[in-house]
């Protein structure tokens, strides 16, 4: 191990102390006998001065420097030496030989000597206790407390051994120091050896010289404490030797007491005026460097005192240009102002504060403002103010905000539903949802994000949908649709996978209804079907009717010659032919559109008319017609003619699907602003697949039927603004019902 220059000191001092002991030892031996010194009063008393001095300087060093050190183990150490001082005093002053006291009293002079020694050993145990638990004294006044404490103990302890020496232990003979003179001696030795091994512990952590100088002394005062074991008589040379050691050894445990309350102090005060003039040049340069404008102004009649060239650029007054800080204040902030400066006034600070001020042409300028309020020893307050140019930040700040505000309106406005979920504990949660579809369900967003996507899924769709979920996170793009049966809605959805740095962190998905598109779409399906309809019944009607006339008329020719063999043919053959007029007929309402007259009709007359006209054919079936109505039913808009002809037909249909007879029961109500017509037979019923298809061209459910009947009933409900329901239920019946709008007036009828 390397040793410093100090510590090859430390080591050089001990060689030498520790060499002149061994000599004492081996010139006492060879020679057995004393070396008594002549003049030794006065070399002892000049010693005992100079360690009395040392002691006082160490008090006074601990005393004066607590203030600054609030070391209470340094303070403990200077009271110590105190004791140690008033102890050597009294030792001295009774010494043999001395002129205040006449009476020779050794022993007592000796014990004093003792407690000298025994003061110093205990205060470098409790003090290096008390190193470990450095804090300065909980109040003012407890210094003054250990002040009269540590000087009163020596005196009284004092007085009680030169008054009672005689009755305390001999410590020294005519042959030497006694068994307890060299017990205390050692126990001294023992307690200052281990001090040298409680300290080189701490000393090898932080290489302190106030340890090193306290192991020094340490090991001087056990050379001291070894030589007062050795001496024979208080007259000899080793008696002498030894206190010089103590000298020695007091001499450095001043240098410790110089170092740690004086010098140690300064060098800390020139390395933190050092660091302050360091600090003070990073913070001018700081000052006039930074882009921030910096001023500082009275808190009591505004003036500003500094500014930095960042506020002349900022606010555009010169640097000397007088100023207050009310003129940076446009007039609607002022009540503003009013209040930081109250918050001001309380010692708080205030801290990046957004708010609003103005330069020297009462332009605004937004800015973020810290300021500190800086109290000095005359009372006055001086505000140091940091204001930070927000401008572009707000505008930025602003046009996201209005961007953010105009995508969520844009998403709440969507149609369907955004969303987004991403994986976490391996389901999958909402993160954002947001859409028309859920204000018009009460649904909110806030509600949903955070808890699983399952929730939004029905137990019948719920297994698919997750699916798709598990591809689109594993990175694939998506298009379905699903259906809610309960609600008779489809939907569209797509999902879209988010990828930041080739991993996924959220999918992307967009819902649609489309269950309008999808019925859109069949409409125009059965448009098309419809016009070809049209145009191959225009063509069919047209071709088959002009040669029907003809046979037409050639068979009422020969009906004007029948005779009973042909007259049944010619009936069979005219029936028939104004079956294939009424079929081409139907034709032709499908082809082309009908003049259409609208009259104000009564209901239940126009219902009656039909049934009466249709009561011999329901007689021939074995049928019942039955009219309820259950109120005073108004006067309508509708085309007789072509009411007619849709009555008929569903009578018909109605008759035809009872094979055994059976009743037909017309129920004629109000339902809201319509009129009621509900047809509803006792036939064997149709399946509820099939009901959607009725109405299609060419679809019947009838053996020699051909799907125009229905289909140009629906048509004519249709353009008289009415419904034509369908429900039917097997072996009980169906049941076909039309409504027809009560106030539709005659100038919408004409329109039409």
């Amino acid at each position: 191990m390397q040793l410093t220059k100090s510590e090859r000191y430390t080591v050089s001092l001990v060689l030498l102390g520790g060499g002149g002991l061994f000599l004492l030892v081996f010139l006492q031996g060879l020679y057995a006998g004393t070396f008594e010194v002549q003049n030794h009063l006065v070399l002892h008393t000049l010693l005992e001065l100079i360690s009395i001095a040392v002691s006082v300087s160490i008090f006074i060093y601990g005393w004066l420097t607590y203030p600054f050190t609030q070391s209470r183990v340094l303070l403990f150490f200077a009271l110590t030496f105190l004791m140690v001082a008033i102890f050597d005093v009294l030792h001295t002053f009774i010494f043999p030989g001395m002129p205040f006291f006449p009476d020779e009293n050794t022993q007592a002079t000796i014990w004093l000597w003792m407690l000298a020694r025994l003061t110093e050993s205990i205060a470098f145990i409790v003090g290096l206790y008390l190193l470990k638990k450095s804090k300065a004294l909980s109040r003012k006044y407890q210094k003054y407390t250990w002040l009269m404490l540590f000087s009163f103990v020596p005196l009284i302890s004092s007085y009680f051994i030169i008054v009672y020496a005689e009755y305390l232990p001999i410590l020294i003979t005519n042959e030497g120091t006694t068994l307890v003179k060299k017990a205390l001696e050692l126990a001294v030795v023992i307690v200052h050896l281990g001090a040298i091994i409680f300290i080189w512990r701490d000393y090898k952590r932080n290489k302190s010289i106030f340890l090193l100088n306290l192991m020094r002394a340490c090991f001087f005062l056990i050379f001291c404490g070894v030589t007062m074991v050795l001496y024979l008589t208080i007259e000899d040379l080793t008696h002498l030797a030894g206190h010089v050691y103590k000298v020695v050894g007091y001499f450095f445990i001043m240098k410790a007491f110089y170092y740690a309350t004086i010098k140690l102090p300064l060098e800390h005060k020139k390395q933190t005026e050092e660091k302050l003039q360091d600090i003070e040049s990073e913070l001018e340069s700081l000052f006039k460097n930074t882009d921030d404008a910096i001023f500082i102004y009275n808190l009591n009649d505004k003036v500003l005192v500094r500014r930095n060239p960042a506020f002349t650029k900022m606010f555009g007054y010169d640097e000397h240009e007088p100023l207050t800080v009310n003129e940076l204040i446009p007039e609607e902030r002022n009540e503003e102002f009013f209040q930081l400066i109250e918050v001001l006034k309380s010692g708080k600070s205030i801290i990046d504060y957004k708010t609003v001020r103005q330069d020297k042409k009462k332009r605004l300028i937004d800015v973020s403002m810290t300021v500190s309020p800086i109290k000095r020893f005359e009372g006055e307050i001086l505000c140091a103010s940091i204001l930070r140019n927000i401008t572009e930040q707000t505008k930025a700040q602003k046009a996201l905000q209005e961007a953010r505000q105009e995508l969520q309106e844009t998403i709440a406005q969507h149609h369907g539903i955004i969303y987004k979920f991403k994986k976490i504990d391996n389901e999958f949660i909402i993160t954002l949802i947001d859409g028309k579809l859920l204000s018009e369900n009460n649904i909110l967003p806030g509600k949903l994000i955070g808890k699983p996507i399952d929730i939004l899924y029905n137990d019948y769709e719920a297994e698919r949908l997750s699916t798709y979920n598990e591809r689109a996170w594993q990175g694939e793009k998506l298009e379905y649709q699903f259906e809610l049966p309960s609600d008779d809605l489809i939907f569209l959805a797509t999902l879209e996978p988010i990828t930041r740095n080739g991993e996924i962190v959220e999918v992307l998905g967009n819902v649609i209804d489309i269950t309008t598109l999808i019925k859109t779409e069949e409409l125009l399906r059965r448009t098309e079907k419809l016009s070809v309809v049209g145009e191959l019944a225009a063509g069919f009607a047209h071709e088959i009717r002009n040669p029907l006339t003809t046979i037409k008329g050639f068979i009422q020719l020969i009906e004007k010659e029948k005779n009973e063999k042909n007259a049944e043919y010619i009936n069979i053959m005219l029936n028939e032919i104004d079956r294939l007029e009424m079929i081409t007929n139907e034709f032709m309402v499908v082809a082309k559109p009908q003049v259409i007259n609208y009259q104000m009709e009564c209901v239940q007359a126009f219902i009656k008319d039909v049934t009466q006209f249709l009561q011999p054919q329901a007689l021939l079936k074995n049928v019942e017609m039955k009219l309820v109505v259950d109120q005073e039913i108004p006067h309508i808009y509708f085309d007789r003619n072509q009411m007619r002809q849709v009555l008929i037909n569903l009578y018909k249909n109605s008759m035809e699907a009872m094979k055994s007879g059976g009743m037909i029961t017309t129920h004629v109500t109000i339902v809201e602003q319509f009129v009621s017509i509900a047809i509803a037979d006792e036939g064997a019923g149709i399946p509820e697949n099939l009901i959607p298809r009725l109405g299609e061209p060419f679809y019947t459910l009838k053996e020699k039927g051909t799907g125009l009947g229905l289909m140009v009933s629906k048509k004519i409900i249709d353009t008289h603004q009415g419904s034509l329901l369908i429900k039917s239920e097997l072996n009980v019946g169906t049941t076909m019902t039309i409504m027809l709008p009560i106030n539709r007036k005659a100038t919408e009828v004409n329109d039409d």
